[in-house]
Formats: C-alpha cells, sequence, structure tokens
C-alpha cells in the first residue's frame, strides 16, 4: 500500500481527498488540499456547497419552487405564489 502521510488522514482512518470549499457570503472558492487547511477554512466559515446567487430581476428555482409548480395545474397563479411562500417559510424556520 506505501507509506501514508499523517497529514492527509481523516479522524476514521480514511485518506483525506482534496476539494474546494466556498464562502458563504462572497462564493469565493479555495481549495483545501490537506486536513489541517481544510480545519482552519472550516473555522473561517467555509463550506461545502457553492452558494447560488439570486439572478438580477429573477428568481431563484429552489426545491420549493419546483414542488409547487409540479403540483399546480395553472402556474404561475396567486394560489402557486402564496404556495412557494408557504413552503420557504417552513424552511426558513428550521
Amino acid at each position: 500500500m506505501g507509506i501514508i502521510n499523517p497529514k492527509k488522514m481523516k479522524a476514521g482512518g480514511k485518506v483525506f481527498k482534496s476539494h474546494m470549499m466556498y464562502d458563504k457570503e462572497t462564493g469565493k472558492a479555495v481549495k483545501a488540499p490537506t486536513m489541517a487547511k481544510h480545519l482552519e477554512l472550516k473555522k473561517k466559515g467555509y463550506g461545502h456547497t457553492k452558494p447560488t446567487k439570486m439572478k438580477a430581476g429573477g428568481s431563484v428555482k429552489d426545491a420549493c419552487y419546483k414542488k409547487v409548480k409540479a403540483s399546480y395545474k395553472v402556474f404561475p397563479s396567486a394560489y402557486a405564489s402564496g404556495a412557494i411562500a408557504k413552503c420557504r417559510k417552513k424552511k426558513a424556520g428550521k
């Protein structure tokens, strides 16, 4: 198997794989090549998912939008808009 660098080990004994981490506010991407760098970025508030930005003049097509669009025959409508708002409000409370 070969010698494994202890800096590249996870707590469970698995080998750490380098990956991108994203700033939640700015969306800036930084590579985490080692576990030490990963933990440093995590302390600063970086995460694994790239934040989605709202398009100018448009809206975000999130899970609530897709769920409501699939369940209403007439879309867009006032009822559908209310259902989207209700769904997003539930998710914000969690």
